[in-house]
């Protein structure tokens, strides 16, 4: 009996609106894509809506044989004037700043115990990392005290002996920023 029951749900299939069929699945850059094929529909307006009636033909889709009739005019694209985005300058990461992807890696294998999920070499490369992040924090932490201080000239060899160009550069500009405003407020 109940077999019966189930026979029969499973061979009266539920309503569908539009069933795809597959069409073919292959690699396209390096990712599986599979293709379908919808079939057509046709939209139904509902009485007093005039959505379907004010929607192009375009959007509607003309049936083989069927002309837009001469009151369908094509919707006329408004006039965009795009302004360009000003001009940002990007500052590019010092050599001792890590990527996010190194980021993660010293936060989880630099100083990870004994049973994390870390290999040797990662173990190893987060540390080389840490120790190159925490060069540059006390390098960039001499050059703020320096520039605190007054002392441009120390603050930008500082960077410089560090290796560290952008820090020298983002010094060197912070001193000449200062250094016109200090002429500006004279005037």
């Amino acid at each position: 009996m109940i077999s019966l029951i189930l026979a029969a749900m499973i061979a009266t299939p539920a309503p569908q609106a539009v069933q795809a069929t597959l069409q073919s699945c292959g690699p396209e850059n390096g990712r599986f894509v599979c293709r379908y094929v919808v079939p057509d529909i046709e939209i139904v307006p509902l009485p007093g809506n005039d959505i379907v009636a004010d929607a192009p033909a375009a959007v509607l889709g003309s049936r083989s044989g069927e002309t837009p009739s001469a009151t369908e005019v094509e919707p006329v694209a408004p006039e965009t004037t795009v302004t360009p985005a000003p001009e940002r300058r990007t500052v590019a990461l010092d050599a001792g700043i890590l990527t996010e992807r190194e980021a993660r890696l010293v936060a989880r294998c630099a100083d990870a115990p004994w049973y994390a999920v870390c290999l040797p070499d990662d173990r190893r490369a987060a540390r080389m990392l840490k120790d190159k992040q925490d060069a540059f924090e006390t390098a960039r932490r001499a050059v703020t005290s320096l520039l605190a201080e007054g002392d441009c000239e120390g603050a930008v060899k500082a960077a410089l002996d560090g290796g560290y160009l952008d820090l020298a550069g983002q010094a060197r500009a912070f001193c000449q920023a200062g250094a016109a405003s200090a002429a500006a407020g004279e005037d």
